[in-house]
């Protein structure tokens, strides 16, 4: 087995855990404490879960990037970058790109400015939840086409 079957390995096992935890955050969390829970509690329960998940995402999504540039690098495919046929490429790297600016970058500022509590909780969940619902349906396109590219569908 080579390197290159190892980073392969690691990449899709850090995609699986990654968009599989947005996937039942999703279409499980989100929808349950909505349903479930007064806005009192709404914030707390879904605060404590995501601090939880927002610490394996952010590994899973630098895990993931070092893994397909290390991937990329060794197969010297960086000219696939400038084909039309590898846009899948650019879509895997649109998406990492997405999630890494929202777990480093938007997340905190948002945290930060306006803490754990909104002034409408029921509205920033319906947000989070559309955010989710489109970012998860673009990933799960994303990972579609990129496999059928990786196996030269495209």
């Amino acid at each position: 087995m080579n390197s290159l079957t190892i980073a392969r390995a690691i990449h899709i096992v850090s995609i699986v855990i990654w968009i599989g935890g947005v996937s039942f955050v999703t279409a499980v969390i989100l929808p349950a404490i909505k349903s479930q829970y007064g806005f009192a509690q709404l914030e707390s329960i879904f605060h404590l879960i995501e601090k939880r998940f927002a610490k394996i995402a952010k590994w899973m999504v630098l895990i993931a990037g070092m893994s397909g540039f290390y991937m990329v690098d060794q197969l010297s495919a960086w000219g696939r970058f400038t084909q039309k046929q590898f846009f899948w490429m650019h879509a895997m790297v649109l998406v990492w790109l997405i999630f890494t600016l929202a777990l480093f970058i938007v997340e905190p500022i948002l945290e930060k400015r306006h803490g754990k509590h909104s002034q409408n909780p029921k509205r920033t969940l319906q947000v989070t939840l559309l955010l989710h619902v489109i970012l998860l349906t673009v990933s799960l396109v994303t990972v579609f086409i990129s496999v059928l590219g990786a196996h030269g569908i495209f």
